[in-house]
């Protein structure tokens, strides 16, 4: 510290005497020595923080009034242009906030700000004005200050982050008043080129969203809309590299507004300026499945570049629908087209037979799926769906092998022996359940079953009875 090193030796020594004093909490031996200090070199360069001391350790001692009018007014009163006079001008300030005399309060960090504005202490007085703004919901206080903060205050590496807040709190209001050109000023002075347009267009969306929640702001929201889609618009006619990202961001600020007209014009537009490519292709069939347009959808999937994933969108339709034949068609189809993804297809195809009630045709599909031991749960499962316990539990004891699908392996064994009307084996293959298993989520349920359907209780854990 230059003030500690312009002092004198003897100067150095008698502020470190009440330096330790007051670290160890001894306040009535600092304030004595701080005293001391001041009468003694009254002309030190370590005297204003000596009557700064001496004023914290007037708080301590339980006297703020002294303190106040005695100590921190005279470190400014007598060196107004000392770092510690700031200093002494914020604690007065904080003093009083702690006394609660709110105004005294209020007119000491004004002051700061007005008589020491480049300072950090001046940015802390600032914010806590604000503080005091919300609490007292002064909302022309609070705008005040928080364009002070955006517009006015110096950008530092100590202050930015106060600043920048302040100018996404300011914006946020503007956005709320429907005054969205001042919210996106006061952006601009955090964020600069592609990250403004992504912050502006977030925190407009997001005050969207919350006044649409409510039928009597929902005005206020359409207003709002329309100015961010004005501003996009903006965006897309100065930036023809990203225009379709712009326009599709348009698209869907009507969408969020209601307005699925405008939507379809927005996509037209697209394909007017950027021509129809798959991406286009989606987004138009998309809007038609909403309005359960299903043929006219489905046309734009088969329109798809891209076959594989067009033809893989008619599947999914028609699976949605219930045309579970006409879906596994094009699932065969797509077995030719894209080998790589045979294994979903084949699952697919399973399913919709499964769907069908067609168990034959289910278990010949799951068997041609290299996928132990899911495929052996799928077939066991038909197979019981057909009457054929038997063949269920022979897929299911060679499930067993696997360690994390043993436990479940067990189980099913134990309800498909109940399905064939043998209680005993079901009984036998729920005990070994718990005994083999007992921190699996299959054995509390195989616990909870004897005890419910066959009022057996047992112990989970412990020696197998083979």
């Amino acid at each position: 510290m230059a003030t500690f090193e312009a002092m004198r030796e003897v100067e150095r020594y008698q502020l470190k005497i009440a330096e330790k004093h007051y670290t160890n909490k001894n306040y009535k031996v600092a304030l004595a020595e701080y005293e001391k200090f001041l009468t003694l070199y009254e002309t030190s360069p370590g005297a204003p923080y000596a009557q700064l001391m001496w004023s914290h350790t007037m708080v301590h001692l339980k006297k703020p009034q002294t303190a106040l009018r005695e100590g921190f007014q005279s470190v400014i009163d007598y060196w107004p242009e000392s770092h510690e006079a700031t200093v002494a001008a914020y604690c007065i300030g904080d003093a009083y906030r702690k006394m609660g005399e709110v105004k005294k309060a209020q007119d000491s960090f004004e002051f700061i700000i007005k008589e020491y504005p480049s300072t950090l202490l001046a940015l802390r007085s600032k914010q806590d004005l604000l503080h005091y703004a919300k609490l007292h919901e002064d909302q022309d206080k609070i705008i005040e200050i928080l364009k002070d903060l955006t517009f006015k205050t110096e950008r530092t590496e100590q202050t930015n982050g106060a600043c920048v807040q302040a100018s996404e709190e300011l914006a946020r209001k503007y956005f709320f008043r429907q005054e969205f050109e001042e919210g996106r000023k006061a952006l601009a002075t955090s964020y600069k080129d592609g990250k403004l347009i992504e912050v502006v267009h977030q925190m407009t969306v997001q005050t969207m969203q919350h006044l649409l929640k409510d039928e009597k702001t929902k005005a206020a929201a359409l207003k709002l809309g329309d100015q961010l889609i004005a501003s996009v618009r903006r965006d897309a006619a100065e930036d023809p590299e990203h225009a379709k990202g712009h326009l599709y961001r348009v698209a869907a600020l009507h969408a969020m507004l209601g307005r699925p007209s405008d939507v379809w014009k927005l996509y037209k537009e697209v394909e007017e300026k950027f021509g129809r490519d798959d991406d286009l292709r989606g987004r138009m069939a998309e809007w038609n499945l909403a309005r359960d347009k299903r043929d006219e959808a489905r046309r734009l999937f088969a329109e798809f570049d891209n076959v594989v994933v067009g033809q893989e969108r008619i599947a999914g339709m028609f699976k949605e629908e219930g045309k579970f034949k006409e879906a596994i068609a094009v699932y065969v189809k797509l077995l030719d087209l894209n080998g790589d993804g045979a294994a979903g297809y084949q699952w697919a195809i399973g399913g919709c037979y499964e769907s069908m009630s067609d168990w034959r045709n289910a278990i010949g599909m799951y068997r041609q799926i290299d996928d132990f031991p899911k495929t052996h749960f799928a077939m066991a499962s038909c197979h019981r769906k057909l009457g054929e316990q038997q063949e269920a539990i022979l897929l299911y004891n060679q499930c067993k092998v696997v360690d994390n699908a043993a436990p479940r392996a067990s189980i099913e064994i134990g309800f498909t022996y109940e399905e064939a009307e043998e209680p005993k084996n079901a009984i036998r293959t729920f005990q070994l359940t718990c005994k083999r298993y007992p921190k699996s989520g299959e054995a509390a349920r195989a616990h909870a079953h004897l005890q419910n359907k066959y009022n057996i209780n047992v112990t989970l854990g412990g020696a197998e009875d083979e």
